[in-house]
This record gives structure tokens, C-alpha cells and sequence, in this order.
């Protein structure tokens, strides 16, 4: 086990091929460093209205101190149109 006194957390977003978004977080910003062991890190992205449908992927890296990578995430998902629901 490692214990991580700071790091932090870079998220990068792609449609399709295009690369459409990066953030950087302070990991101590939402968990409580020094962390040890198993420890939960939780994100949360809010899309614009504007978000256009179609396949999208996201990758999350958590980096030490001397930016070395602990770990990495990636994942696809896909947005899709909204049907608008008729009242009768």
C-alpha cells in the first residue's frame, strides 16, 4: 500500500475521435489525504444542454506527487435524442 499525501485527478472526454474536454482536480480536494489503502474518489460532470448525441468516451488518471500514474479509468458511453412525449 501507498499513501498518497497529494495528487490529482485528470479527466479527459472525446467525441468519437475529438477531444472535447480536460479538467484537473486537487485529489485532496475531495478526499481526505493522506489517503492509504482502499479509499472511494467520486466525479461528477454536469453536460451543457447543448451536448451533441453520439458516442463519447472518458479516461481518468489519478497522478502521485511527482505526477507518476496510480491508476486509469476509461470508458465509453453513448447520448442519445430525447423524443419529445405527446399529452392527449
Amino acid at each position: 500500500d501507498k499513501t498518497i499525501t497529494k495528487g490529482k485527478l485528470v479527466v479527459d472526454v472525446w467525441y468519437f475521435f475529438l477531444h472535447v474536454d480536460s479538467e484537473t482536480h486537487d485529489l485532496c480536494a475531495g478526499t481526505p489525504c493522506p489517503a492509504t489503502g482502499k479509499f472511494v474518489l467520486a466525479s461528477e460532470q454536469t453536460l451543457p444542454s447543448y451536448t451533441p448525441p453520439g458516442s463519447y468516451s472518458l479516461q481518468m488518471k489519478l497522478l502521485g506527487d511527482k505526477n507518476e500514474e496510480l491508476t486509469c479509468i476509461s470508458f465509453g458511453f453513448s447520448i442519445g435524442f430525447v423524443a419529445p412525449v405527446a399529452i392527449m
